[in-house]
């Protein structure tokens, strides 16, 4: 008797699926009984090919190049041209193919967050932050201080916080009488409690998410070094981009949810849905629940599973409410399509306007970042990333054989 696929190949079976209904997308069906020539597979590509995919002005193209397709292969992804200009267009947008960009005004944004950590002690707590940065490690000359006004990467100022942490913990004078201060910066241990930079590389990949990608026994130090590495950065950022399997009808989409969160644009159409059966203005921002800085789930309602409860009991009373929120709770999966909640706003919207429902729609996310200048929104980076995701299609076309 032949054993049942694991869960994992299956949904690594899908994914590729997803690519190759990428490439078929745009072409007419033919094949067996049309009278025409079957389509052929999607094309693979090489590292020569690759690297003519990127722009003209980048280094080391097929560095690049080798590390795209090492990335696609951990993924047990196909090299074909979406999937490629996907992630090239990718690291375009995000860091001009730099493995360790540099973040401008990056002291300034960093001691704005420091100042204001310190400041909620008063005097006292600004005191104690002066002497934290007037240390330095050993062996070095330069005081945190100066490292901190000369830091310009991410990897500097990630650096930069390890020192200081093993510092507090090994130097700091534990009878000093603002040790609260210390402890309240540092002694929690984790450098993203007062690290603006969450995002690294030449993909901007979560920090948080590549730890996860790598399980509860990873080495956050190690992790990170290697987020500030071109084959690291491009290894979880492609992961982040295509790891996961969604119906979109275009890149454009996923692009999206690279910024937003996995699943926001097919989760911003239910809303948007939602919002139309209900009368309940809505915010389509991808997010049925509200989420900690941490991205775990909050036990408060938001307005989203709210207008879901209205959609409930005002159109699908056979649904429970308990089924409702056990249901949002998949939002972030694909098995969210596969609950009752999920097939009954697409089935009742159908039916009460007439339309077919449409599976994903833009965000409406507004972004906020120290490293942004000026107001920027999800819909600005997904369109901005899938310009340039159109333009290295158009150059594999020129470059293919006619």
């Amino acid at each position: 008797m032949e054993e049942p696929e694991p869960r994992q190949s299956q949904t690594r079976r899908r994914r590729r699926g997803w690519l190759v209904a990428l490439v078929l997308a745009s072409c007419t069906p033919r094949g067996k009984g049309t009278g025409e020539p079957a389509v052929p597979p999607p094309p693979r590509l090489g590292v020569e090919q690759v690297a003519r995919l990127l722009p003209t002005h980048v280094k080391d193209r097929q560095d690049w190049a080798r590390d795209v397709l090492a990335a696609l292969e951990v993924e047990e992804l196909a090299p074909t041209p979406p999937a490629v200009c996907s992630v090239l267009a990718v690291i375009e947008q995000e860091s001009g193919y730099q493995p360790d960009p540099a973040v401008p005004g990056l002291p300034k944004m960093v001691r704005a967050r420091l100042e204001e950590h310190a400041n909620k002690l008063g005097p006292v707590g600004r005191k104690a932050l002066a002497s934290v940065l007037e240390g330095r490690t050993a062996g070095q000359k330069k005081t945190f201080d100066q490292r901190l006004s000369a830091a310009k990467t991410e990897k500097d100022l990630d650096r930069l916080f390890r020192d200081m942490l093993t510092y507090y913990e090994e130097e700091y004078p534990k009878t000093y009488a603002a040790a609260d201060l210390a402890s309240s910066l540092f002694g929690s241990g984790r450098l993203e409690d007062l690290n603006p930079i969450t995002t690294a590389g030449s993909m901007q990949v979560s920090v948080r998410y590549a730890l996860e990608k790598e399980g509860e026994d990873a080495d956050p130090v190690r992790v990170r070094e290697a987020l500030y590495t071109r084959t690291g950065g491009v290894r979880y950022g492609t992961a982040r981009l295509l790891d996961y399997e969604a119906a979109y009808p275009e890149p454009l989409f996923r692009f999206a949810d690279y910024n937003a969160g996995v699943y926001a644009s097919r989760n911003a159409a239910l809303q948007a849905q939602v919002s139309r059966l209900t009368g309940i203005g809505l915010v389509p921002d991808g997010d049925l629940q509200l989420y900690d800085k941490q991205g775990e789930p909050l036990d408060e309602d938001s307005q989203s599973l709210k207008a879901l409860l209205v959609f409930r009991e005002r159109y699908a009373p056979e649904l429970s409410e308990r089924r409702v929120r056990r249901d949002v709770e998949k939002e972030k999966e694909a098995d969210f399509e596969s609950t009752d909640t999920y097939r009954a706003v697409k089935r009742v919207y159908a039916r009460e306007t007439g339309e077919s429902p449409a599976y994903a729609q833009l965000p409406k996310v507004t972004l906020k970042s120290p490293k942004l200048k000026g107001e920027r929104t999800t819909a600005w980076f997904a369109r901005s990333v899938d310009a340039r995701f159109q333009k290295c299609q158009a150059r594999y076309r020129a470059m293919a054989p006619k």
